[in-house]
């Protein structure tokens, strides 16, 4: 077996990995809240804006100013802005699955490598 040393080391390599891997998964997960809350936004102004007759001025806030677009450009804009949060929603989630198995894994090395620690000890005594 391992010497004590090298059994610690790869104990503190395997926990920074899942401290690190819970991080990602944090902030894995906020990406995708605002992703679905800028999705949800983009969709509740379509609807809005589906209800209002072509010929109502419209505006689209550009900085800190408006500008006038007609109904169709924003209707599109709106479209665009709803996939792209989608798709960007769907890749984050498939990042956060692997992150997940990636966690899932070093937390399995780790109790397998406090068990080889554990019957070390004990073949020691």
């Amino acid at each position: 077996m391992a010497d004590d040393g090298t059994m610690q080391q790869i104990y503190f390599r395997i926990t920074q990995k899942i401290q690190s891997s819970q991080k990602q998964i944090g902030q894995i997960e906020a990406q995708i809240a605002s992703s679905d809350r800028e999705s949800r936004l983009a969709s509740l102004t379509r609807r809005e804006i589906e209800g209002l007759d072509a010929s109502t001025p419209m505006y689209k806030s550009v900085g800190k100013m408006f500008v006038q677009a007609p109904k169709d450009a924003l209707m599109d804009e709106l479209d665009e802005s709803i996939e792209s949060a989608k798709t960007l929603t769907d890749a984050l989630e498939k990042k956060q699955k692997f992150v997940k198995r990636e966690l899932d894994e070093a937390t399995s090395n780790l109790r397998d490598v406090i068990q080889s620690m554990k019957a070390s000890a004990a073949a020691a005594s």
